[in-house]
């Protein structure tokens, strides 16, 4: 046999090997992860991709690979049906982004995708046998997504996404395909959504999973209980066995908080030449030892509208004066127009030094006061006028945020035992100034590019 005959019998060999194995993918996802992806899924994950139920919802864990478990199911099922839309929803484009991002890196071990792949950019891949898969977010109306139908939805981090996206625009995406597929994967948040009611009610037909996160191998229970000591019983619970938690003396509904965030870029630490143009109002919460110490800007339009720019919270036993110097370089950047300072404490001493070079007034965190403060934060998110960042650890202080009524009548506010809430109350600190203020003309800004997801 000649040397072009044997390679050509040994090419015909190969694809007709080939041509086996994708045959065998197309009924066993878990095996098409392993001979096209690399990827060998521990016994949970093999059940979720095995799973053809036309409705799916996971509570999840960090770490579970719910994201890689989410871009191999989009993949699997495009490359194996021929002219589908597969959707990957998401409330914000970082989201979005971040799972589409892996359908591509897995893509790039996947010879059957690179082969059958026409068409790539950012939020878009389509193959030749007429299917594709999209990823967009869906801000807070869905406007983004109308219009799709689609044979596969998948919602990431569903219990963020806004419930007018959920039932009035991709429930009706679906619903003109007879065996088109939702897939809810989150996070547990708030009770009041779509998410939490597709995995609590079984009527709605969700086959259900759970994964914490000591589901996988890799994690050490050593780990795991060092992560409780840090953030406390009550945020591991939601963010790492995926437990919702009971708001049941929350002072702040989970619902109207996430309603407030959004998904955008805070300002980094300034240079010595930033200068910021616009009205700036800041919040310095103090702690040392037990407490840390942050720091909120929120920038005031004339549209009345309020957003939280810059965010920062101090290591455990930073020196006050690390701190000091931290406001005064931030005053340099912002110019502050006002704020508030907890003046408890040694908060006496530190508003004498910020007073000296800023105009910021000095509160004393009475139970009163306390009320009053967390009060208007409320109110102004009820108002729909503060935009806060999408940022787990200040939106876990804020919906954690406990509070009962002491027998003087005040409200009592605590934070679950082993968490904190400094965060939270530099906000609270920054707010009044800001509401008070009379912003008259727009504002340009200039040296910083602020964007949110809509």
């Amino acid at each position: 046999m000649t040397q072009k005959k044997q390679i050509i019998k040994q090419n015909d060999q190969i694809m007709k090997q080939f041509a086996r194995l994708l045959r065998k993918s197309r009924s066993d996802p878990v095996f098409f992860a392993r001979t096209f992806l690399d990827f060998d899924p521990y016994p949970y994950q093999k059940d979720f991709l095995r799973d053809n139920s036309r409705r799916i919802v996971a509570c999840c864990g960090r770490q579970v690979g719910k994201t890689t478990l989410a871009a191999i199911k989009a993949l699997h099922f495009t490359l194996t049906h021929d002219s589908v839309r597969v959707l990957v929803v998401s409330a914000g484009l970082r989201q979005s982004i971040y799972l589409f991002d892996k359908v591509l890196e897995l893509m790039d071990h996947c010879v059957p995708a690179r082969i059958l792949k026409i068409y790539e950019s950012r939020t878009k891949v389509r193959f030749t046998n007429g299917s594709e898969i999209v990823a967009l977010p869906c801000g807070r109306q869905g406007f983004t997504i109308r219009g799709f139908s689609v044979d596969m939805a998948i919602v990431d981090e569903a219990n963020w996404v806004p419930r007018v996206v959920i039932e009035s625009v991709i429930g009706p995406m679906l619903i003109t395909r007879p065996n088109a597929k939702r897939i809810y994967l989150s996070t547990p948040w708030m009770r009041d959504s779509p998410f939490y009611e597709a995995f609590t009610r079984p009527e709605l037909g969700f086959t259900k999973y759970t994964w914490p996160t000591s589901m996988n191998p890799k994690v050490t229970k050593e780990d795991l209980e060092r992560e409780k000591l840090a953030i406390g019983e009550s945020n591991f619970d939601r963010e790492f066995n995926g437990v919702f938690q009971d708001d049941q003396f929350a002072f702040f509904p989970s619902d109207l908080v996430l309603d407030c965030a959004a998904s955008y870029d805070l300002d980094p630490e300034p240079s010595l030449e930033q200068k910021y143009q616009g009205a700036f109002y800041v919040g310095i919460d103090f702690g040392q030892i037990e407490d840390h110490s942050a720091i909120v800007i929120l920038q005031k339009n004339a549209n009345n509208q309020i957003h939280l720019v810059y965010l920062q919270e101090f290591p455990l036993n930073t020196p006050y004066k690390e701190v000091i110097d931290s406001v005064q370089k931030l005053n340099h950047a912002y110019h502050f127009k006002g704020g508030g300072l907890d003046k408890n404490g040694v908060g006496v001493a530190l508003y004498e030094d910020i007073s000296g070079f800023m105009h910021i007034e000095g509160i004393m965190l009475t139970a009163p006061k306390k009320e009053e403060l967390l009060g208007k934060l409320k109110l102004a998110m009820e108002n729909r006028q503060i935009t806060i960042p999408r940022d787990k650890r200040l939106l876990a202080q804020i919906t954690s945020q406990q509070c009962k009524r002491s027998e003087s009548g005040n409200l009592h506010f605590y934070p679950p035992y082993g968490t904190k809430d400094d965060q939270l109350w530099a906000l609270a600190l920054a707010l009044p100034s800001a509401l008070e203020a009379d912003v008259q003309k727009p504002i340009f800004l200039t040296g910083r590019s602020f964007r949110l997801d809509s």
